[in-house]
């Protein structure tokens, strides 16, 4: 593809017009031989300090007109088109290399601060059970047919989601299903996608370090179902915000175990091996088994039979095939007996994972984990006292530190416990150590290792050193 096919309107040179670009990149570490380098600052790194050194692969470079002081410092040999409207630019360049396949792809996004993962792979593995082509977008992974590979983000950055999608279309015609993240619908990395269900889960307390209070958190995951009103909409009746979410949504489907929903639970079982409960839809009962652990993976089942049904598949189809799910990596995950690792980094799925524990009947609860450096620092010593409260005994430690002290985020999680029930080892190696001695061999005691999941890396300054929890667990209980 020419400059002039990207770039129709733009009074360049004819010798720039000429240029043939391979493809697009906006990644610095990303970049190959041929590709329009679109020259885009961010507020943690430096992109004019690497230009000089890309330039030997850039076909051209795409700068804003206010960068123009700081490019010709740059002294670069590659040309340089400067725009006004950097993002439409960008965005309508990848457009032209990467085009979404609406008429053939039906799209399903998941929203909310806690379940997404679980929905998402609930949702792709009734899909598959029902003989469908269904491809999966999420934090832990993507799967596009027979290939897998690891996510970076919840939600990929604009150009990558689309490289993605641009793999998914040549499988043929199917279904997407995708984690969508508040900051990738602030971002308008999802633009373009025509979404054909839109999941809700729940709201709580996450990702204020970005959004600064809970009205603009809300407000980012309310538009998402808004900018989609041709989407059918499947919302959790029960959480708190419900209610405000669906003001201006068309098409509703709810769900909940409280409220009286469309797909509503009733007769809960919830116990070490599973959840059992009675599902009310349109006056006839059904009976529904899961091997997922909790009350709250209720929701989650419950938003992928809805989602599911409203596509137009037998209840009773669905309700068969759930019974075969295996669960998440990292998901109230028992990598041994009485051994759990899970994802729970915010005060409401600390709290969850914690009451799922007693509820399906350990008398005692050891629990270990922390809070990411750089992020969010009100919620740590809120997160300190549910663990004070819930936990019998807590060893404090790190969780991604970044850029702060380690012992200062322990001690800022240590103000929340109101008893003396815990331990300061910032060392996660060490604490998870410690913790499994404090568990010892009783099958009345459980140990939970919180906020990672299935994560394999700690960052540490800016560096990321190889650490899975679960690896951990078993290379200390392997000795």
């Amino acid at each position: 593809m020419t400059i002039k096919q990207i770039f129709p309107d733009l009074n360049i040179t004819p010798e720039i017009r000429a240029i043939n670009a391979n493809d697009i990149s906006d990644n610095s570490r990303l970049v190959k031989k041929g590709d329009v380098f679109f020259i885009k600052p961010g507020s943690a790194f430096d992109v004019f300090s690497v230009l000089k050194k890309i330039e030997a692969k850039v076909a051209l470079f795409v700068a804003d007109k206010k960068d123009f002081k700081r490019i010709r410092q740059c002294n670069l040999s590659k040309p340089v088109v400067f725009v006004k409207d950097m993002n439409e630019r960008f965005y309508k360049a990848v457009d032209l290399f990467y085009g979404i396949d609406n008429k053939n792809l039906k799209v399903i996004g998941i929203t909310g601060t806690k379940g997404k993962t679980t929905t998402a792979f609930l949702i792709q593995h009734l899909l598959i059970g029902l003989k469908q082509k269904a491809s999966l977008i999420g934090t832990i992974k993507c799967i596009i047919g027979k290939k897998t590979f690891q996510a970076t983000h919840t939600t990929p950055d604009f150009l990558s989601l689309r490289k993605i999608f641009s793999e998914i279309k040549e499988t043929g015609k199917g279904y997407v299903v995708m984690e969508v993240s508040s900051h990738a619908i602030d971002q308008d990395r999802i633009r373009g996608i025509d979404f054909s269900r839109c999941v809700f889960t729940n709201l709580s307390r996450e990702h204020l370090d970005y959004h600064k209070n809970m009205r603009n958190y809300f407000l980012t995951k309310k538009s998402f179902f808004l900018k989609n009103a041709n989407a059918v909409s499947i919302i959790n009746q029960d959480d708190d915000c419900a209610a405000q979410l669906m003001k201006g949504v068309k098409k509703i489907i709810t769900y909940g175990i409280k409220s009286n929903a469309d797909f509503k639970a009733c007769d809960l079982v919830v116990d070490k091996n599973g959840i059992k409960f009675g599902l009310f839809y349109k006056e006839k009962y059904y009976k529904v088994e899961c091997g997922l652990l909790g009350k709250h993976n209720i929701y989650n089942v419950l938003s992928a039979i809805a989602t599911i049904f409203s596509l137009g598949f037998s209840l009773n189809d669905i309700i068969n095939i759930i019974k075969n799910f295996k669960g998440v990596e990292g998901r109230l995950q028992e990598v041994r007996k009485g051994i759990f690792i899970d994802y729970a980094h915010s005060p409401d799925s600390l709290e969850k994972a914690l009451e799922t524990l007693r509820d399906i009947g350990y008398a005692k609860t050891v629990c270990v984990f922390g809070c990411g450096g750089n992020r969010d620092k009100g919620k740590r010593k809120v997160m300190g006292h549910i663990a004070s409260r819930l936990a019998d005994f807590t060893v404090i430690t790190s969780d991604n530190p970044r850029n702060e002290d380690p012992y200062d985020i322990c001690r800022q999680i240590e103000s929340g416990f109101n008893n003396k029930n815990y331990l300061l080892i910032p060392d996660r190696k060490k604490a998870i150590a410690k913790a499994l001695r404090l568990k010892g061999k009783s099958d009345k005691v459980c140990l939970l290792v919180a906020g990672k999941g299935h994560e394999n890396y700690q960052i540490i300054g800016d560096e990321k050193i190889s650490f899975k929890d679960s690896k951990v667990v078993e290379g200390l209980l392997s000795k």
